[in-house]
């Protein structure tokens, strides 16, 4: 059965994480030195690998020969948490289990000790999701959790996280185009994709940040010829080729807003997406702008979706 790239991918220690390095090495030092707090909460934009993190730090936690604070991924409990097997560790979706009958049966079933691993940890995804009685459930177990017990918590949110939850936070950056063009490339390497260099560079602007979303394009775009080129990052994206942004622009800057709107109409009706083409022009004005200020092409680096 296929398997997603996304999926396949996935990091498997923190070495593997791409981006986040000031994140993952304070982890990875956490678990070697043994200082490994009661509660976590992970905040960023989706993509950036707040769920995966939280992932490997439960292996570390529990792993039987970690390797200066990194999981092995060979011993039985690396194997099992991998699998999904052992129930010690829980991955808990707040967005679909946000009631207070949720929490109090996951507190519970905090105060048993782990039934194989050293640690139970109990990882909640989209913790802001959590109703507000729900979180008033919460709060006391995670103040004084048993000592067996480990919480993760992941939110795009976290504004919405109260405040009396208190947790050692680590905020998770978007991913640079760059780096993602990277992993891009090593991947397709190893799946025998031909990927252009162009193509990972656009990949990695229009995925914004988010490493699951760029794995997903290219998964995509494999999927209809194993050469992938800008050109075809283009079609399966739904993004416009350059020259459109020039000439709207232009008839922008002319007046002739029945050109413009005649451009815009012959790109919707090649089913180019709209908001894709906004953020398109959005990244060209700024770019003409950044163009004519002193130094400014030292900062067209890749952070719109067109250059």
């Amino acid at each position: 059965m296929y398997q997603a790239l996304y999926r396949k991918w996935r990091p498997i220690t923190f070495s593997q994480v791409v981006g986040q390095q000031h994140i993952t090495d304070t982890l990875q030092r956490q678990v070697a030195e043994g200082r490994t707090g009661h509660a976590y909460l992970f905040t960023g934009t989706r993509g950036t690998g707040k769920t995966t993190c939280a992932r490997i730090l439960a292996k570390a936690i529990n792993c039987l020969h970690p390797v200066d604070g990194a999981p092995c991924n060979q011993c039985e409990s690396c194997r099992g948490i991998d699998a999904g097997k052992l129930l010690d560790i829980t991955e808990l979706d707040a967005a679909s289990n946000n009631g207070v009958d949720n929490v109090r049966a996951l507190r519970e079933e905090a105060v048993y000790t782990p039934s194989v691993l050293k640690k139970r940890v109990y990882i909640i995804d989209e913790v802001h999701m959590l109703s507000t009685p729900a979180f008033n459930a919460l709060l006391k177990t995670m103040e004084e959790p048993p000592e067996h017990v480990i919480f993760i918590l992941a939110t795009t949110e976290v504004q919405k996280v109260p405040a009396t939850i208190r947790c050692h936070r680590y905020d998770f950056q978007r991913i640079t185009a760059d780096k993602i063009a990277g992993r891009l490339e090593y991947v397709a390497g190893q799946e025998n994709i031909e990927l252009d260099h162009n193509a990972a560079e656009l990949i990695g602007r229009l995925a914004d940040g988010a490493m699951r979303d760029a794995l997903s394009i290219l998964d995509t775009c494999a999927g209809v010829s194993n050469t992938v080129d800008e050109a075809l990052v283009r079609r399966m994206a739904g993004v416009t080729d350059r020259k459109y942004l020039f000439e709207i622009s232009d008839a922008i800057a002319a007046r002739d807003a029945v050109k413009a709107l005649q451009e815009i109409a012959a790109l919707r009706q090649q089913s180019v997406d709209m908001r894709r083409l906004c953020m398109e022009l959005a990244g060209h004005y700024r770019n003409l702008m950044l163009r004519d200020l002193p130094g400014g092409t030292e900062l067209l680096t890749g952070t719109s979706p067109v250059e």
